[in-house]
């Protein structure tokens, strides 16, 4: 019993490693003691490893079914593995025994009811003693569900009984940054602030919410305080980095990372994310010198896989890159090994391995581009005649002569003026495809300004026309998924290219249709070269076969131009003194 209760000590005081010893220990002596399988368990749950865990709990859990504790650290365990309607029912008997079951009980709901049931099974288990706490968990679970006007209800009704509560504000203003409205975001986070709250959270989202407003001075405040109070999230180290290579300061996006590994953060996920940095920055010696140097990197996470893939292919081992990931089963992966298959001229395998992956969102459009190239380097071309009949697909749409009661021209000298002030980098962001000018952060159609808003308008309306023109042509082939007629435009943003400068080829992931339109173009183009012109069915990746592009369309100042978003395309180079301004923007449902 005295060492059992030495072992715990070491567990309470954070000396995990030490602690599991111990443990281990003991149960190889005694594997039936209870206490022990049940502390044993809450280790191994709390260093995230929950499937070595959940035997030990479950041991303890059927030998002591009503103690609360032991309970409550099984049904977490359960849901960690994303065992909702085990945990569902384990907790049922007791989902108002305390505040903690009723928690998990409703966390296990969330993963087996819909949205009527979840908020029924809230208004039964709230009370006058619980309501402000279990009204800010309730939020946040029908926020992780996606259903943010939900959420961002429920967070309200805390406000209007405490208007200070940290957590709602906290909590609300993601929600309204997910909503794109990040100036309500950001006066959220800053009453959260001044209310008290002083978290890593909050000040990485106060990075996020001055970023979407091109406010970098005040992003990168943020998101080094953010790494102060909290050295080991790593989204706030990448975050950083890029706003310093936007801003100039090369050598300190790469500092960051490599001070937090020289002071022991050497966790899989730094060490691949600085690596990650090194090759966008052509670093490839590094970056593979950095991946060799560490042995107890995790050499089968999905994260190392695409790194080493791309340190092959950083280095045009393209046949490298395709051998380690042409086994995989992983979506991410697969999607990878696509390109590296087109690169060393495998269309079969794209031709064989991409139509399942089209019908989940989150591969649906990469998918699609893939096989539009594979079409194309297996000389079938049969997407031409299907799901890339450009001429159909893509449709322009001209700016009315008068707009919010002004004169077209003067709208766009006003929207200019606008536009430009937003242009606040020095570069690019690394992970764009902007070369010779600057991009935009955040959703540039949330803004207040007058001038966007009315231009939204336009976009909308234009949308719309879109969808019913589309939704009228016949023999409309599968792969065309338009928005429901409640799209949303799902990111917005300014393109300023100047002299030489050009959109690398691309498409966009993020949405089922994407859209460009013109501001401001170089007054002479040579036409008969397609300068600044918008190009369609070229990739953004070497391959044996040089392919052209399919079809373009002539730049116009007012002209938006709406296309299915896995359409590769990009923007011919053009050689001016003047500038090439434009606003692109995605559609989804909503």
């Amino acid at each position: 019993m005295r060492k059992l209760e030495s072992i715990m000590s070491l567990h309470q005081k954070g000396h995990l490693t030490e602690a599991e010893a111990g443990y281990k220990s003991l149960f190889d002596k005694n594997a039936s003691d209870i206490n022990l399988n049940y502390l044993y368990g809450k280790l191994l749950l709390d260093t995230n490893r929950a499937e070595n865990a959940l035997p030990l709990l479950t041991y303890a859990y059927e030998k002591t079914q009503s103690n609360i504790t032991v309970l409550c650290e099984y049904a977490k365990c359960l849901l960690v593995l994303n065992r909702y309607e085990d945990a569902y029912r384990c907790l049922a008997p007791f989902n108002n025994n305390s505040f903690e079951t009723t928690k998990l009980f409703l966390r296990a709901a969330s993963g087996v009811c819909n949205d009527i049931e979840l908020e029924s099974w809230y208004q039964k288990l709230k009370t006058s003693q619980n309501n402000i706490a279990l009204t800010n968990h309730v939020a946040g679970l029908f926020d992780s569900r996606g259903v943010l006007t939900k959420a961002s209800e429920l967070y309200k009704t805390v406000l209007k009984e405490d208007q200070n509560n940290t957590t709602a504000l906290h909590n609300l203003a993601t929600v309204f940054r997910r909503l794109e409205d990040s100036e309500e975001a950001l006066n959220l986070l800053k009453r959260a602030k001044s209310n008290g709250l002083n978290n890593f959270q909050l000040y990485h989202n106060l990075g996020n919410a001055y970023s979407d407003l091109n406010k970098l001075e005040s992003a990168i405040e943020s998101y080094e305080r953010a790494i102060q109070l909290n050295p080991y999230y790593v989204d706030s180290y990448k975050n950083l980095a890029s706003i310093y290579a936007e801003v100039g300061l090369i050598n300190k996006s790469l500092a960051i990372f490599e001070s937090a590994i020289q002071s022991g953060n050497t966790s899989n996920e730094m060490l691949i994310a600085l690596a990650e940095q090194y090759l966008r920055m052509g670093n490839v010696e590094l970056a593979e010198t950095l991946l060799n140097s560490h042995p107890n990197l995790d050499r089968s996470s999905t994260a190392y896989l695409q790194c080493k893939a791309r340190l092959y292919h950083a280095g045009e081992n393209y046949q490298e890159a395709f051998m380690l990931l042409k086994d995989e089963t992983d979506s991410a992966l697969m999607l990878d090994a696509a390109q590296y298959a087109l690169q060393v001229d495998k269309p079969d395998y794209v031709l064989n391995a991409m139509p399942p992956l089209t019908k989940s969102s989150d591969s649906s459009v990469m998918a699609k581009a893939y096989l539009t190239v594979a079409e194309r380097l297996s000389k079938r071309n049969l997407h031409r005649k299907s799901y890339c009949r450009y001429s159909k697909l893509v449709r322009t749409f001209q700016l009315p002569d008068v707009v919010g009661g002004k004169a077209a021209s003067h709208f766009i000298a006003l929207l200019k003026e606008h536009v430009s002030q937003l242009h606040s980098a020095k570069s690019a962001p690394l992970q764009q495809t902007v070369n010779g000018g600057t991009q935009t952060r955040g959703n540039i159609l949330s803004s207040k300004n007058e001038h966007l808003a009315e231009l939204r308008l336009f976009f909308e309306n234009s949308v719309r026309e879109y969808i019913s023109e589309v939704e009228a042509i016949e023999d409309l082939h599968e792969f065309v998924v338009l928005p429901n007629k409640d799209f949303t435009i799902v990111g917005a943003w300014s393109v300023f290219l100047s002299d030489k400068g050009y959109h690398t080829n691309h498409v966009h992931p993020e949405g089922r249709l994407s859209a460009v339109f013109y501001i401001e173009i170089p007054s002479e183009l040579s036409h008969e070269e397609h300068e600044g012109y918008l190009s369609f069915g070229t990739p953004n990746f070497k391959l044996k076969t040089d392919l052209t592009h399919e079809f373009t369309v002539r730049p116009e100042v007012g002209k938006l131009v709406i296309f299915p978003s896995y359409f590769w395309h990009g923007t011919i180079p053009f050689k001016s003194d003047e500038k090439r301004l434009t606003i692109a923007f995605d559609i989804s449902s909503s």
